[in-house]
C-alpha cells in the first residue's frame, strides 16, 4: 500500500498598510471685532469708550460751537450730529475721531464696517460721510456715506497707490426717519452693502486692492472744511471687524 505525505499549506496574513492621514483643510480665522461704539456709556470727559477692548476711544471734536450730543432713547443712547445750517457764514460742525490704529488698516484682508443710522431727507445736504478712514485724493480709503439726492447708502474703497475707487450702493434710501443698520463688507474680490439685511449692489474689486493709511478714523465728517460732506442725522452701534 502506497503512503501519501500530506503537506500543510500555511496562509500568512499581511496587515494592510494604513492610508496616510488626509491633511486638515485650511480654516480661515473668524472675524475679529476691532472697534465698537454704542454710546450707552455717554461721553466721559469728551471721550466715548471703545467696547471691543482693542480700539481707541472716540474724541468729540467741534468747530464754531458744534458738538455731538449723546441722547437717550428707551434703555439706550445714540449720537446726534449738528443740524443742517442754512446760514451763509460759519455753521456749527462736529465729528468723532479715533487715532490711527493698525487694526483699522485692513490692507488686502477681509473687512467689515457698519453703523445704525437715523436720518431724514431734510437732514441731507449733499453727500454725508458717516464713517471713514483716509481721504479721497490723498491716500487709500474705506468709507460709508449717503448720497445727497436719493439718500442711499454707499460703501466705498479706494486702493493704496492706485487711485482705483469702487462703490456698492444700497437698494433703497435710508433717509426716512427710521433706524437702519448698514453693513459694508470687503470679502476677497467683492465689495458689498446691505441695509437691514437687504443686499444692494456688489462691486468686483482687485484681490490686490489695499487700504492702509495713517489717517484717523472719523465719524460724521471727513474734516472741518466748511464745504465737507457732513452728516446731520443720528448714529448708533458703530463697529469694525477684521478678517
Amino acid at each position: 500500500m502506497k503512503m501519501f505525505k500530506l503537506s500543510t499549506l500555511v496562509l500568512l496574513t499581511v496587515p494592510a498598510m494604513a492610508a496616510p492621514a488626509a491633511a486638515a483643510p485650511a480654516v480661515d480665522a473668524p472675524p475679529t471685532l476691532v472697534a465698537r461704539y454704542n454710546f450707552d456709556g455717554g461721553a466721559e470727559g469728551g471721550k466715548i469708550a471703545d467696547l471691543s477692548g482693542r480700539g481707541s476711544s472716540l474724541t468729540v471734536r467741534g468747530a464754531d460751537n458744534g458738538t455731538v450730543a449723546i441722547n437717550t432713547e428707551g434703555a439706550g443712547r445714540y449720537a446726534a450730529f449738528p443740524a443742517v445750517c442754512a446760514a451763509t457764514g460759519a455753521c456749527p460742525r462736529a465729528m468723532l475721531e479715533a487715532p490711527n490704529d493698525a487694526d483699522l488698516n485692513p490692507g488686502t484682508r477681509n473687512f467689515r464696517w457698519a453703523a445704525s443710522v437715523r436720518v431724514t431727507q431734510a437732514q441731507l445736504k449733499g453727500k454725508a460721510n458717516i464713517m471713514q478712514k483716509g481721504l479721497a485724493g490723498t491716500s487709500s480709503v474705506w468709507k460709508l456715506q449717503l448720497t445727497g439726492k436719493t439718500g442711499r447708502a454707499q460703501c466705498v474703497m479706494t486702493g493704496k497707490g492706485t487711485g482705483q475707487s469702487f462703490t456698492a450702493t444700497s437698494a433703497r434710501s435710508v433717509a426716512d426717519g427710521n433706524w437702519h443698520k448698514i453693513v459694508c463688507e470687503r470679502s476677497a474680490t467683492s465689495l458689498s452693502i446691505s441695509v437691514d439685511g437687504e443686499p444692494g449692489s456688489r462691486a468686483t474689486i482687485p484681490a490686490t486692492l489695499s487700504v492702509d493709511n495713517t489717517m484717523p478714523l472719523r465719524i460724521g465728517a471727513p474734516n472741518f472744511n466748511p464745504t465737507s460732506d457732513y452728516y446731520h442725522g443720528q448714529l448708533d452701534d458703530i463697529y469694525v471687524q477684521l478678517g
